[in-house]
């Protein structure tokens, strides 16, 4: 399964090759974040000695998750869906219109399309059966893990040169929005359409801790700092940036199970 579907990703991407160098530096970027869940959700599900089969149906659900995300940037020169379209809708329409999927078992099929379609929502969706809820969660983490490590890459290089996509054309400045605080102070997600400035994209990445379902997830965050270089590309004396990075942290080094 895996090797065919590798080759009609790469069919596919190859689509969208470009002389001009920002183009190119976008559609690499999600090429090479593509390839890194792959690797995380491998990492991820090996710890939980999943059986061949699993493993493979999650890797194929990360290869696919963000084939949405390459028509977005052509079409609306941005990754932000709130600015253009549900880059998840997207995928799964681009998987269906070209079919990435053809020749695989239908149920096996039914699940990645399901998963890419829910990969980015704000919750796990109600009602689902547990095989897909399972795949999904695996995907949540390993996406989050790679995202953590692009944006903190780029937080601390940052001087170096601006990336206006990577930040959602937010304007940086000081300010810590109500609800972005009110809901990461309480444990829970701080939402896309609440984000007013860089800052509360930062403090929305860092949030993430509460959404994460797997021990060897909770290991990787803490293994490779990625709160405390979040912080540190933040305001030094916002108390209130202080206080959610401090929630944050607590949690993540008390997370809901044992470790």
């Amino acid at each position: 399964m895996l090797p065919r579907l590798k080759e009609r990703f790469e069919g596919y991407v190859g689509q969208f090759s470009s002389d001009d160098p920002v183009i190119r530096e976008n559609i690499d970027l999600k090429v090479a974040h593509t390839l890194r869940v792959c690797e995380a959700i491998i990492d991820i599900g090996g710890s939980l000695d999943l059986c061949e089969e699993d493993l493979c149906v999650a890797e194929a659900s990360a290869l696919l998750h963000d084939i949405g995300r390459f028509q977005q940037y052509i079409q609306y020169r941005t990754f932000s869906d709130y600015r253009s379209e549900d880059h998840a809708a997207l995928g799964v329409k681009v998987i269906k219109d070209n079919r990435l999927l053809a020749g695989l078992e239908p149920g096996t099929a039914q699940i990645i399309l399901k998963v890419v379609g829910y990969h980015n929502r704000a919750s796990l969706p109600p009602g689902e059966e547990e095989r897909c809820l399972f795949f999904l969660k695996l995907l949540r983490d390993a996406d989050k893990v790679d995202i953590w490590r692009v944006v903190t890459d780029y937080y601390q290089r940052r001087g170096e040169k601006r990336n206006h996509t990577i930040e959602l054309d937010l304007p940086d400045t000081d300010r810590v929005s109500e609800p972005v605080y009110n809901a990461l102070m309480n444990g829970k997600l701080a939402q896309m359409a609440d984000l007013k400035t860089l800052n509360d994209f930062k403090l929305l990445q860092m949030g993430w801790v509460y959404d994460l379902n797997f021990p060897r997830t909770f290991q990787i965050v803490r293994e490779r700092g990625y709160l405390e270089k979040i912080r540190n590309a933040l305001p030094k004396e916002s108390t209130r940036v202080s206080e959610i990075y401090e929630r944050a942290r607590s949690y993540l080094e008390r997370p809901p199970f044992i470790l």
